[in-house]
């Protein structure tokens, strides 16, 4: 039964009523229960007649909702307050347990923060970003084979719709592989999926109609037709082309190449920095890709190129005031040099002289293949290149290492048998 009682100010003016749903009595102890309340503020300029008629069909309205249940104590509304803080919390173990895609990329690349550079943080990123498209809303659990292969085969053929329709490059569509496989091992690995989707999946192979691109190499003849032209070009981009092509180094590695680390003696060139770019943070100095350091020697001619070249840079930056650095290569006002910089002057050269798809990789291909070729050995030439195992290199440069080969079995020919017939 429902019940009203007025509230007055100091003054004794009555400011609000307090609306009282009895409840009864407790059947197990007979205590009076506590009862449902509602208060009701009479509206302003209100006569006394109107404020009552009102507060009566308020009453009858709110002792309604009461035994229709919609009304609760402030004990049950603190336990349904309660309730629902539980359940909330329940709900976020279970979305950690039971992670979507979306919520598991932001897991993964938070475990791998501190083991990934920074390159290869955005790469994953933009992999990610690109698979969150399809998967984003998908419990990890849900995604099996054949979604997986789907999307890799939808990559293939059209590259979806962010590519314009365009099919992907068979080496991004591995990269897509690459990283999607991780993140379900690394998924695995967390016990948030009992098995990877892509466990049993077997790496894309290039559409029929891909011709893959095989590695530019360039034989002796067109090395010297390099240098050559180098002869008419700057001497800042002579000495770095020509240090690229003698010590096969990468061309973040070269760009973080400091003075220091070159001993014009002896030819010794201590390799220990790399640098990198990424949108997010520029140009910036790491380690290189295999993580440690490694020692290089380089040829008397190139030594004199490099030579020459410091004490150019030296006098360019002295009459124009700029701070020295210690790096080898700069920009023109002295600031370090953007990785990206040597390829944009190899693509200006190539097309100045003719010699098309000319990279700072291909001068690395160019310096194993011909080592290789001309009987060094493939140690040696995987510890030039920074390669983490001797088996990466033998696998790049079989052909080479093919040739080395069939000079070793020559010379050996020479030395057993025609001596013997001698």
């Amino acid at each position: 039964m429902a019940s009203y009682s007025p509230r007055k100010d100091k003054n004794g003016q009555i400011i609000s009523y307090q609306i009282k749903v009895t409840r009864g009595r407790d059947k197990l102890t007979g205590k009076q229960l506590t009862p449902f309340t509602k208060t009701y503020i009479p509206p302003e300029g209100w006569s006394k007649k109107a404020v009552e008629r009102d507060l009566i069909k308020v009453m009858g309205e709110f002792e309604a909702a009461c035994k229709r249940g919609e009304v609760l104590t402030k004990e049950q509304e603190r336990e349904k307050a309660l309730r629902e803080i539980e359940e909330k919390k329940r709900l976020q173990a279970e979305a950690e347990r039971k992670p979507t895609f979306n919520r598991y990329i932001d897991i993964f690349m938070r475990e791998k923060s501190a083991s990934f550079a920074p390159g290869t943080l955005e790469n994953y990123r933009n992999v990610l970003k690109k698979a969150s498209v399809v998967f984003g809303d998908l419990k990890m659990e849900e995604i099996d084979f054949l979604r997986v292969k789907q999307y890799i085969i939808d990559l293939q053929n059209n590259g979806t719709n962010d590519f314009n329709g365009k099919p992907l490059a068979h080496k991004t569509i591995i990269k897509h592989y690459i990283v999607l496989h991780a993140l379900f091992e690394n998924a695995v690995e967390n016990e948030v999926i009992p098995f990877s989707p892509m466990q049993n999946m077997k790496r894309p192979k290039p559409r029929k109609d891909e011709v893959s691109k095989e590695a530019v190499v360039y034989t002796e003849k067109e090395i010297q037709y390099i240098i050559e032209c180098l002869n008419q070009e700057p001497l800042k981009w002579k000495a770095l082309i020509m240090f690229a092509i003698d010590s096969g180094c990468r061309r973040g590695e070269i760009i973080g190449l400091k003075w220091e680390e070159v001993d014009f003696r002896t030819g010794r060139v201590n390799i220990c920095r790399n640098a990198q770019y990424t949108a997010g943070k520029g140009t910036y100095i790491s380690t290189p890709k295999s993580r440690k350091n490694r020692v290089i020697y380089l040829n008397r001619p190139v030594l004199a190129v490099l030579s020459e070249w410091k004490r150019q840079q030296a006098l360019l930056h002295f009459s124009q005031r700029i701070p020295n650095n210690g790096f080898c290569f700069t920009q023109d006002n002295g600031q370090m040099m953007n990785p990206q910089a040597p390829t944009s002057y190899l693509s200006r050269f190539g097309k100045k002289y003719n010699l098309p798809g000319i990279h700072p990789h291909a001068l690395r291909h160019t310096m194993a293949t011909l080592s290789i070729a001309n009987g060094a050995d493939i140690v040696s030439i995987s510890e030039k290149l920074g390669h983490a195992e001797p088996s990466i290199t033998l696998n790049v440069y079989s052909h080479a290492n093919e040739e080395a080969q069939q000079r070793a079995n020559e010379v050996l020919a020479d030395a057993i048998y025609n001596r013997k017939q001698a």
